[in-house]
């Protein structure tokens, strides 16, 4: 029983030494946030990492690029994050510092709000063969707050600028038959090509 206690508290300090959260983030409706991904490896020399990305419902995973210690990039399944690097990231980091941008986008659809997002399942592994593993009970989060759109007309996409993606965004409801009130531009009742002809005369600056 002494060993089991041991072996449960050491586990327990090196994930209070090793660990990987998320920082807080405000977002507008129908537009795109960047969430900062943290790392903390004040006892371990980290060579590998995975987590699962948790998120309401309405808010989608965009994309994932390393920064800051994190050379190495980052791999993306469904909502599940990896990466491994071949000289490990020294320890010595007593506070958590970023290793990644995540971009998420905020559905228009998603009320005004404070939201959860989460980390689970996160495993870490060191250079001297450590596994440090969030237990599959817990979830580290931070909070998203969802702000209503100040809007910039034409802006389908969430970029803050009117462009290609944005005509690419009408395409889509036009293909599948939606409608969104924010892409009928030429006030037709309807997402058509009228509304294409709108972004282009936005994108020439008429």
């Amino acid at each position: 029983m002494a060993v089991c206690s041991f072996v449960g508290a050491n586990a327990a300090l090196n994930r209070a030494n090793n660990n990987l959260t998320l920082g807080s983030a405000t977002g507008e409706q129908g537009k795109t946030v960047e969430v900062t991904l943290n790392m903390k490896n004040a006892t371990k020399a980290i060579i590998n990492w995975q987590a699962e990305l948790v998120l309401p419902q309405g808010v989608t995973l965009v994309s994932v690029a390393q920064t800051g210690r994190w050379t190495e990039a980052i791999q993306v399944n469904g909502n599940t994050l990896f990466s491994e690097t071949e000289t490990a990231v020294a320890k010595g980091e007593s506070t958590a510092t970023p290793i990644a941008t995540i971009t998420l986008k905020v559905d228009a659809s998603v009320a005004e709000g404070e939201y959860t997002i989460e980390l689970k399942n996160t495993v870490m592994h060191a250079d001297d063969g450590t596994e440090i593993s969030q237990p599959a009970t817990e979830t580290v989060s931070a909070k998203l707050t969802v702000t209503p759109a100040i809007g910039i007309r034409g802006d389908l996409d969430g970029s803050g600028t009117v462009g290609v993606g944005d005509i690419e965004e009408i395409l889509k409801l036009m293909a599948s038959g939606e409608n969104n009130p924010a892409a009928d531009l030429d006030g037709s009742g309807s997402v058509g090509v009228g509304d294409i002809e709108e972004i282009l005369k936005i994108m020439a600056g008429a």
